[in-house]
């Protein structure tokens, strides 16, 4: 005798895969507007990174040469003796040449850092004036001057006017990245505004880049005698006989003691003898 199997399997109706159809549909455009939200953020994040490497990079240059980097005016990636702003000198700094956005970074800095460290230290002493100046969204609306300031264009021409970097001219913080005039923005991203902005601030540079010494002279002898400076070319000033003075030096000056004003080839007896280097710490030179 035969049994007979039955089964009460089915296929799926139009309307189920359907159904199932527009939802792998869903799915799949919430997976890529979710990987371009991931795209956009890893690529921000890297521009992020790299500035924040770039000024690092700035600040070793100071330290190591004594004043900021010019910016590059012709896009070979050097620095252009006396431009104060244009573009990155990546080759000078010796990093990549483009952000996460592949676009090279506007730079601009104070020109009186450009120079040497006795020029951009006095610039930083007495307080910086001019251009570049700054709006951070972070504080106040009013602008400040400011040593250097770095700019990414973003990911888009934001603003449609033709130029990558964006021009903010509505709202309580207001400015404009394309040339700084009247001053950089750094703000977070609204409708018409996507840079990426980092800056030096006076102080800051002051810190890592200046340090003042002390130096005693002490005149036992019958004679008056100048102090110059052999890195800014200029006395310090003179001491009278049997007369002793303290003066504010910055490291790495080179010193000289002269029996007559301006320098000299021959320098008076002292001790420690000079040239010499101040650097470290205070120093104390005697005449006898």
């Amino acid at each position: 005798m035969c049994s007979r199997v039955r089964s009460d399997q089915r296929g799926f109706t139009l309307l189920e895969i359907a159904v199932v159809m527009v939802i792998i549909g869903l799915l799949a455009g919430g997976g890529v507007s979710l990987m371009r939200v991931l795209t956009e953020r890893k690529a921000r994040n890297e521009a992020l990174s790299y500035l924040k490497d770039t000024q690092t990079s700035l600040i070793s240059f100071a330290e190591r040469t004594g004043r900021l980097p010019y910016a590059d005016s012709d896009g070979d990636g050097l620095e252009n003796s006396g431009i104060a702003s244009g573009t990155l000198p990546y080759r000078t700094l010796l990093i990549a040449p483009t952000d996460a956005y592949k676009r090279p970074l506007r730079y601009a800095i104070n020109p009186n850092l450009g120079t040497n460290r006795v020029a951009a230290c006095s610039a930083l002493r007495t307080g910086l004036a001019g251009a570049p100046q700054m709006v951070d969204a972070d504080g106040s609306p009013v602008s400040f001057p400011i040593a250097a300031v770095l700019v990414s264009a973003g990911p888009m021409d934001a603003d449609g006017d033709g130029n990558m970097f964006d021009d903010l001219a509505t709202g309580t913080h207001q400015g404009d990245n394309t040339d700084g005039t009247p001053n950089y923005l750094r703000h977070p991203p609204v409708a018409g505004f996507d840079d990426l902005v980092a800056y030096l601030g006076g102080n800051e540079l002051y810190g890592s880049l200046c340090e003042y010494l002390s130096l005693a002279v002490n005149n036992h002898s019958g004679s008056v005698v100048y102090v110059h400076d052999v890195n800014q070319v200029s006395d310090l000033g003179s001491l009278s006989a049997n007369s002793s003075s303290v003066y504010t030096v910055l490291s790495g000056s080179l010193l000289v003691l002269c029996s007559s004003s301006g320098g000299c080839v021959s320098p008076v007896a002292s001790n420690p003898p000079t040239p010499i280097a101040l650097a470290g710490r205070g120093l104390t030179i005697t005449l006898p």
